[in-house]
């Protein structure tokens, strides 16, 4: 397996035959971080730069070998995976520059913590990031992206300038709202199913020097329900995440506020009816207050999980969970329920699909079972497939992250119109379909979706 820092040509020719010896690589990329699903590749490749990606498609256009893209394996439904074909891990193009203060070249295979601490220091940060340090760039801008700030910003597909993509016939492309835009539209959002993201121009925001956190504990739903539209309403808090505990009946909310001049805690919390203050707590890492710790995140555990966005009018059932009974789930710290409001203004890539209105709201289910757990962590995805009807009937949408499970018809009930426009992209930008389809639906012939 050639890796970071090996020769910048290479013959791929010879790919399967060379990489085809080193069982260890082709191991550790036959699991992801759901680790509900296993695929043995047949090869590995770890490209250079964006040239040896367009190199490594041509490749497998004419050896009708099939490719996952893999950046931080950060998913659960197969998606980064592959039965016998090639696995590209994107892992050596993780070079970022700032521009300027507002805007940042960063390539695909970056782990979006990486990109934090690069950035410390300069008080910028990306719009959006995820909550997670080791997902990648171009990973989250092929799902969407939601975060602690997108009550303001949305979604981080939202926030992207321009694009450098490899399409599936291996062509190197920049893309934007103004050059090549349908490829620009297809491939954030489009679960890696029409391009390579190989570089992004994430458009960034000015940062406060420190942050405080405010760690609010409510018993009753509907007081907090208030509270938390009055939040919103004001503008009140730089970040917010809402973690819902069945366990424990209780909710509590992570409200945080940038500052250069230390902030008045009886004016951040004037007026709310919380029943206990649990924590306050200061830090300069503004960058990472959003982020999960790492421990969390092993790829030895078993990880099921369902992602949701639902309508703003949803809070209040969302609160409730009455589709949830928690004895499904591990007790805290093993699993992680919450929700993330989003501001839908900015989300134009036409792929990502979510429930009509100025804000919506994320929910999402997470769990972490043992490596001797698969046959839980099996019933449980079961489980999240329940809780999925349930909630569509609510006018929520999936968000495309862990195993959906969807047919033709739920396909075509997700993407609705969307469906035969993605279908169309698939034939243009991946017409020999050499990367894998993961269960995306765009591969699929007109009378295969329709059934």
């Amino acid at each position: 397996m050639l890796g970071c820092g090996s020769a910048m040509t290479m013959n791929w020719s010879g790919l399967i035959s060379d990489f085809s010896r080193d069982e260890g690589a082709r191991k550790e990329r036959s699991y992801d971080f759901g680790r509900m699903i296993r695929r043995l590749p047949k090869a590995v490749a770890m490209p250079q730069n964006a040239e040896d990606v367009a190199g490594v498609v041509r490749w497998a256009t004419r050896e009708e070998c099939r490719i996952a893209i893999r950046g931080g394996g950060h998913s659960q439904a197969g998606r980064s995976l592959t039965d016998h074909g090639l696995v590209l891990d994107m892992k050596c193009l993780d070079h970022a520059q700032l521009l300027d203060q507002d805007l940042l070249r960063v390539q695909g295979g970056a782990q979006w913590g990486k990109v934090v601490d690069m950035l410390s220091g300069t008080r910028v940060l990306p719009r959006v990031l995820a909550d997670s340090g080791e997902l990648t760039v171009g990973g989250t801008l092929s799902a969407g992206a939601v975060g602690t700030t997108s009550h303001r910003y949305g979604m981080q597909i939202g926030q992207v300038e321009q694009l450098e993509v490899v399409t599936g016939t291996g062509e190197l492309v920049r893309c934007s709202s103004t050059q090549n835009r349908t490829l620009f539209d297809a491939v954030r959002g489009g679960q890696g199913q029409f391009g390579i993201i190989t570089e992004a121009w994430i458009r960034l925001r000015q940062s406060g020097e420190r942050l405080r956190r405010y760690e609010l504990r409510y018993r009753d739903l509907d007081r907090f329900a208030d509270d938390f539209e009055e939040i919103v309403n004001d503008d009140r808090f730089d970040h917010l995440r809402t973690e819902i505990r069945a366990h424990e009946r209780e909710i509590v909310l992570q409200a945080s506020i940038e500052y250069d001049t230390k902030p008045r805690d009886d004016r951040m919390l004037g007026g709310l009816r919380q029943d206990e203050v649990a924590s306050i707590w200061d830090t300069g890492k503004v960058g990472n207050a959003g982020l999960f710790p790492k421990w969390g995140f092993s790829y030895l555990n078993h990880h099921p999980w369902r992602d949701w966005l639902l309508p703003w009018e949803a809070l209040r059932p969302l609160l409730a969970q009455e589709w949830l009974d928690p004895r499904w789930l591990p007790k805290r710290p093993w699993s992680w329920t919450g929700s993330y409001v989003i501001k839908t203004e900015s989300m134009d890539a036409p792929l990502f699909m979510y429930p009509p209105g100025e804000r919506i709201l994320s929910y999402s289910i997470l769990a972490v079972l043992g490596q001797n757990q698969y046959e839980q962590a099996t019933e449980l995805v079961s489980r999240l497939r329940e809780v999925d009807r349930t909630l569509l009937e609510m006018g929520g949408k999936s968000y495309l992250s862990g195993d959906v499970g969807y047919g033709p018809r739920q396909w075509r009930e997700h993407y609705g119109e969307m469906l035969e426009q993605g279908i169309r992209w698939k034939r243009e930008f991946d017409p020999h379909q050499v990367f894998e389809s993961g269960g995306m639906p765009f591969g699929n012939s007109q009378k295969a979706v329709e059934r």
